[in-house]
């Protein structure tokens, strides 16, 4: 295994695969993404993601730009983090 601390955040990270070394931790890249959207887009992601995390990725997925698979989950679990889940009550 080979270990690093991401650069964003200083957090430690290990990985098998060595071009991984030294890039981002996905939460940081999560939390870049999430900052660069519009915020009306922002909005629509987190009320799709209040209906389930499956209408969440479909939104993220109808984003321009697309915010597509895996990093898509890395997105959702970072907005689960903020506060944002599935409202039942809907």
């Amino acid at each position: 295994m080979l270990d690093w601390r991401c650069p964003g955040c200083g957090v430690h990270c290990r990985t098998s695969l060595p071009d991984r070394v030294n890039t981002v931790y996905s939460f940081c890249a999560a939390a870049v993404t999430w900052e660069r959207l519009p915020a009306s887009t922002q909005t629509m992601i987190d009320d799709a993601i209040r209906r389930g995390n499956i209408p969440g990725l479909l939104a993220m997925r109808a984003a321009d730009p697309p915010i597509k698979l895996p990093h898509a989950a890395d997105v959702l679990a970072l907005r689960h983090r903020a506060g944002i889940h599935h409202d039942a009550s809907r």
